[in-house]
């Protein structure tokens, strides 16, 4: 077989064909693995990341319930709350209730030694008997005009003594019972039988649980943001971060000058577990909204003062790149933030992974497989070593 020019001035034939034919195979692989070359000299702006993706985990933007929330911590303590003293003096006779019981206002609580009462009211009591029936002969006497003003005026005064010397005896006798001054639950007790019990001792503490209450101060500028009845929380992490429902029960008038705040009471609506002495964060429901485009919070980044989310886009050839967008927050709960600008609902943003990211830095998704599709450089790179495999084969075949 010969090999003929176009001007037919020269041909080629033999083993100077194949060496053409080689010579070609080889000028078009080494063009091959130039390009190929060039391919990973250029720098990279369009084509696949030269780092591995960040294995991040992306949370959409969504919209939902957000509320303003004023945190504070307080410890528990209770309105009606009482110390019950000792009205007179004498030994302790009968004990009729321990710590822990309820007990109703008017119930008696202790039975002390009532001897000598007894007998001071007795004898007042017969005395003032004694002074009633003389007031009554002398007022007879003296509507009849039969006895002077004077001695119907000393025998009244002596009845109305008598008659507070009774009250007096009456009172003292009943002292020696010691009764309940509220309603609510003993929380304390001092005394024991046969203890002498002297005037003013402290014998019982009693509590109403139901009348507990969180004090908080609140800085003045929430104050037009204050209203009665308003919604709180109550948490206590002792149990396990229980929260309990609450409200606003009342607002102080005044602004306490030094501190800048306001006095601010929260009830319970349901006692539960908490008990006078805890301590509890106190959440403030100052306001919601109901369609309030959302951001969790932990997909947010601090940089100084200033707060940011790492935003998922696709750059022109489909690779998943996060850009660092800044997060001016309007509103912000425990959970989520909601922002002014720059967010929209459907956005992914990186909830995990996010540390050592930078703008632009190629990510990967923990759901997305490791082991994807080729870039736009490498599947390049892949087609010219395929065109040289087939070229030399074909010069192959076509020596055989």
């Amino acid at each position: 077989m010969t090999l003929y020019s176009p001007d037919n001035k020269w041909n080629v034939t033999g083993p100077a064909r194949l060496i053409i034919l080689f010579t070609a195979v080889l000028t078009l692989v080494g063009c091959g693995s130039k390009e190929l070359a060039d391919s990973k000299s250029m720098p990279n702006t369009s084509d696949a990341p030269a780092t591995k993706p960040a294995l991040v985990e992306l949370s959409q933007v969504t919209r939902g319930m957000i509320e303003e929330i004023l945190e504070r911590s307080s410890p528990l303590e209770a309105e009606a709350h009482v110390q019950v003293l000792a009205r007179t003096q004498n030994p302790s006779e009968e004990l009729l209730v321990e710590e822990g019981d309820k007990v109703e206002k008017g119930q008696v609580l202790l039975r002390l030694e009532d001897d000598r009462q007894r007998t001071d009211f007795d004898q007042a009591m017969s005395q003032h008997e004694e002074a009633r029936i003389e007031f009554d002969r002398q007022k007879s006497l003296y509507d009849q005009s039969l006895v002077s003003e004077s001695a119907f005026r000393n025998s009244e005064f002596a009845f109305n003594r008598a008659r507070l010397q009774l009250e007096t005896a009456k009172r003292q006798l009943e002292y020696t019972e010691v009764r309940a001054p509220i309603k609510g639950t003993v929380t304390s007790r001092t005394v024991k039988v046969g203890d002498q019990v002297t005037l003013g001792t402290p014998i019982f503490e009693i509590i109403d649980l139901e009348s507990i209450v969180a004090v908080i101060n609140v800085p003045e500028q929430y104050l037009p943001k204050l209203k009665p009845d308003m919604e709180a929380r109550l948490i206590s992490s002792t149990l396990g971060d229980r929260v309990f429902e609450g409200f606003v029960k009342r607002i102080s008038p005044v602004v306490e000058a030094r501190a800048g705040t306001i006095k601010v009471v929260v009830g319970v609506k349901e006692l539960g577990l908490l008990r006078p002495g805890m301590w509890v964060d106190v959440e403030l429901v100052l306001d919601s909204k109901k369609d309030a485009l959302l951001i969790p919070k932990r997909s947010i980044v601090y940089d100084n003062d200033q707060t940011f989310a790492f935003k998922m886009y696709k750059d022109t050839n489909g690779v998943m790149r996060a850009r660092r967008e800044l997060v001016v927050p309007t509103n912000a709960d425990k959970e989520h933030i909601e922002p002014t600008r720059g967010f929209e609902v459907g956005d992914l943003i990186v909830a995990a992974g996010h540390s050592g990211l930078k703008d632009d830095s190629p990510i990967r998704e923990l759901s997305e497989p490791e082991g994807g599709s080729l870039s736009p450089a490498a599947s390049l790179a892949q087609a010219k070593t395929n065109s040289v495999s087939a070229a030399t084969k074909a010069a192959a075949q076509g020596v055989n």
